[in-house]
């Protein structure tokens, strides 16, 4: 399955409370500047057409005042294939957010892991998953830390987690994003020019590389084989001649606003994949037509098999049987079947 397949997307409504968020606000939010609520709203629209447009079902959560960032889903877990990492976030003010993403992720039967260590703080804008192994940004002051590093490494053991150091407050996925598979986009600050070279240190796998001329540029979403991004008036002509004329499925779409407060086209939705609903097939179509249906469909030798009494008990075709496939004859097989058990058995051969 491609890393980069989704077919659900969290996202939260932004509550009016947004007008105060990446701001140093009291607990009447006590205003510093506002954010153009109903513009960022807009925007945040248009990215959930455009996710419905790239064949994914969009989870729309209930905004909270009490939380002016709720909508920045991303930070709130890490989910890679089955697995969903319930993040700790560095401000104490947002950690109540994770609260309604656990809820929805257990309902669509993901592995929930808890992070149990007190001192760890990780965001999921810091955890960038290539496919192949996982980067982890360590920033500065309450942002993700080496023990939050940890935490990743024990949730995704499967895969290579390497962290990499970032100067400032801002985000790993901010500066660095996956354009396509083994595609890795980077703006051109001295930040981000940083960090891709930690990567290009450490990397366990080769990437090819799409240097942009600006971190804005390089906030983008892949999702499906189409590349979301910015702009042409946000990222400039320069980078948004060089998006059209490497990626063919590319939509563009405004965050101007939504960065105001921090945000990017990543950290605004929470993609995964869920295989569950694929073990139970619903169809209006009665036995009969199913048969004949698959009967048109499949040309080659066909075997139908009665297996009413076992599904019963949650049997399938698939686990009934265990191949293998023999490459090399083994120096000993030891097996404690005698050879009264294997007149037991019979071979069916199908070729």
């Amino acid at each position: 399955m491609s890393a980069f397949n989704y077919n659900y997307a969290i996202v939260s409504r932004i509550p009016n409370s947004f007008k105060y968020s990446g701001q140093q606000y009291s607990s009447k939010y006590e205003k510093e500047s506002e954010i153009d609520v109903e513009k960022a709203r807009e925007e945040h629209r248009q990215l959930i057409e455009t996710l419905k447009k790239c064949e994914v079902r969009v989870i729309e959560l209930q905004e909270e005042e009490d939380y002016p960032e709720c909508c920045f889903v991303d930070d709130c877990a890490v989910v890679i294939g089955a697995t969903a990492l319930i993040t700790r976030l560095g401000q104490t003010t947002r950690q109540g957010e994770v609260a309604e993403i656990r809820k929805v992720l257990k309902d669509l039967k993901f592995r929930i892991v808890e992070i149990v260590d007190p001192d760890a703080i990780v965001e999921g804008g810091d955890v960038l998953f290539t496919g192949k192994e996982i980067f982890v940004g360590l920033g500065q002051g309450r942002r993700t830390n080496e023990r939050g590093a940890s935490a990743v490494v024990d949730a995704f053991p499967e895969y290579n987690v390497t962290p990499v150091r970032i100067d400032g407050q801002v985000q790993l996925k901010s500066l660095v994003s996956m354009a396509g598979k083994d595609i890795i986009a980077v703006g051109n600050s001295q930040n981000a020019n940083r960090v891709m070279q930690q990567i290009r240190q450490v990397a366990q796998y080769s990437y090819r590389i799409l240097k942009l001329d600006n971190d804005k540029a390089a906030n983008m979403l892949y999702v499906n084989g189409r590349l979301i991004h910015r702009t042409r008036e946000e990222i400039g002509d320069r980078s948004y001649s060089v998006l059209q004329r490497l990626i063919e499925d590319g939509v563009p779409i405004s965050q101007r606003v939504l960065s105001e407060a921090g945000g990017t086209i990543q950290n605004c939705c929470l993609l995964c994949i869920n295989v569950s609903h694929f073990k139970h097939i619903i169809s209006t179509l009665p036995t009969t037509e199913c048969i004949r249906v698959l009967d048109e469909k499949i040309t080659y030798a066909k075997h139908k098999i009665q297996l009413s009494e076992i599904e019963k008990s949650g049997g399938v075709l698939s686990n009934l049987v265990l191949f293998l496939k023999k490459t090399s004859l083994p120096k000993e097989i030891v097996s404690t079947i005698t050879s009264r058990d294997v007149t037991m058995y019979s071979e069916v051969n199908f070729m």
